[in-house]
Formats: C-alpha cells, structure tokens, sequence
C-alpha cells in the first residue's frame, strides 16, 4: 500500500474527504466580508451620550492608536528600528543597550530612527 491510498483510507475512516468537509481557504473565502463582531476600541467610537452626541475618543485624547508593545504606554515618542518595528524612545534605547535586538522579530538593532 503506497502513502496515497493509506491517507485515502484514513480520511475515509475518519469520515472526512466527503461532500461537507471543507477547505481552511474555502471557509476564509465565505466568511470574507462578513460582520465580524467589533472590537472594544471601536464600539468605544460609536458610544451616544444622552442629547445624541457622539461621546468623545478616548483614545483621541490619550494620542491616537499608538502603543508601544513592550511598556504597554503612550505619549513616550516612538522610534522606528531598523528592521521597520516601532517602540517607544524609551524601550527602544533600552532594547539597543540591553537585549541588542528586535524583540519581535529578533533582528539586531544597529540605529534608531525617532519619529515623534
């Protein structure tokens, strides 16, 4: 028996390989577009106070969406590294003295770029 026939024989003993199964890429196709339920920070947008006024964005007055991964943080400035991550000034400089390297993708870091 070759591996063909022998996987053949698993899926069909397992009941799979039938008319229902269906592929990972075929469910990601149907679903694509879909109502995906929404996220707390955006339900956080829509909220409407008493008198029909759209309540104000906290993040809006916190400084927008960015938040450095690393200290979990805001307003501290962001710095770019070389390999295109973003952290704040702080944990940027601290990453390049102490670890030497991107903590997500592991890539050394040889300069920092600050953008705000």
């Amino acid at each position: 028996m070759n591996l063909a026939m022998a996987l053949a024989e698993e899926r069909n003993s397992r009941g799979g390989g039938g008319a229902d199964s269906k592929t990972l890429m075929m469910l990601i196709e149907e679903t694509d577009g879909s109502d995906w339920p929404t996220s707390k920070r955006r339900r956080e947008d829509e909220i409407v106070v008493e008198g029909g006024e759209a309540a104000t964005d906290k993040r809006k007055e916190e400084g927008g969406d960015w938040l450095c991964c690393v200290c979990m943080e805001r307003d501290k400035g962001a710095a770019f590294i070389p390999c295109g991550h973003t952290f704040c000034r702080v944990c940027s400089r601290d990453l390049w003295a102490h670890r030497g390297g991107c903590p997500v993708c592991n890539r050394p870091i040889l300069e920092i770029l600050d953008i705000f």
